[in-house]
């Protein structure tokens, strides 16, 4: 086993196994909560390389966080290496809506004993922090929700699959996907988008966030949630070095001083 994935699993409490659905159910859960999902990256114009070594130094080792092509490609070189049947896949954010924006969302098909599970450690506070189960051929908008679980995939149209969130107000589709064959190629490019285009989100809004077992925490911008079964509590962020212990204390993040100030001081206008 590469010593990396040694390295990952221990610092998730976690020993490698049996290419099992239990362990990976452990892995994504432990990762969601224990690294991350960050932009501090791309607002301070940090290099980000996807080589799997660097992708571990930067979120594992060093603790800065960060997004799909960071966090979902380092799980996806280690379940490749612990024996899983893993595929990248490329899916597009939507937000519910009927739109065709870039393929700026990396996620994995995981195939375990016969069923294919949607395998996403990156898409923030809405994201799942389990695998979800892919739907059986000719399954529809109908099917119900899977028991005690938050997201579910639906095809919403021959080949076109929705990443679906539970919400109060109904089903949300947070985005969508096909079965296309994706490279790493293709993960570079989307990447490129992400962290350098002057209109991408990341390059434009501060946000950090954890899925925890009893609350996820997101921060974006000046505006800091905390979100529990009881209902949720907003922070407002007033100043740099209240951003600092935010980023650090709650969400593990490994800033200076310094970087706390540029951050802050980047903050777009409410």
């Amino acid at each position: 086993m590469m010593q990396s994935v040694s390295h990952y699993l221990r610092a998730l409490g976690l020993e490698a196994g049996e290419p099992t659905l239990e362990l990976l159910t452990q892995i994504v859960r432990r990762h969601v909560a224990a690294f991350a999902f960050s932009s501090i990256g791309v607002r301070l114009s940090d290099p980000l390389p996807l080589e799997p070594e660097q992708l571990l130094d930067r979120i594992v080792v060093r603790g800065r966080g960060g997004y799909c092509f960071e966090h979902n490609g380092l799980l996806f070189a280690v379940l490749t290496e612990l024996g899983y049947d893993a595929t990248i896949r490329l899916a597009r954010v939507i937000y519910n809506g009927d739109h065709l924006p870039g393929l700026t969302h990396r996620i994995a098909h995981v195939r375990i004993d016969d069923i294919t599970y949607v395998v996403d450690a990156g898409f923030g506070p809405a994201g799942p922090a389990a695998p979800v189960a892919m739907p059986m051929p000719g399954v529809n908008t109908d099917v119900p929700w899977p028991d005690d679980r938050t997201h579910r995939v639906i095809e919403r149209r021959p080949g076109e699959f929705h990443l679906q969130q539970r919400t109060d107000d109904g089903p949300f589709s947070l985005y969508r996907f096909d079965l296309g064959t994706y490279g790493q190629a293709d993960c570079e490019v989307g990447h490129f988008y992400s962290h350098r285009h002057p209109n991408a989100a990341f390059v434009n809004n501060l946000v950090a966030s954890r899925i925890l077992d009893s609350e996820i925490r997101s921060l974006r911008n000046r505006m800091y949630r905390v979100l529990r079964a009881e209902g949720h509590v907003d922070i407002e962020i007033a100043d740099a070095e209240q951003l600092c212990s935010v980023l650090r204390d709650d969400f593990g993040l490994n800033v200076t001083d310094d970087e706390g100030r540029r951050l802050f001081g980047d903050l777009p206008a409410q």
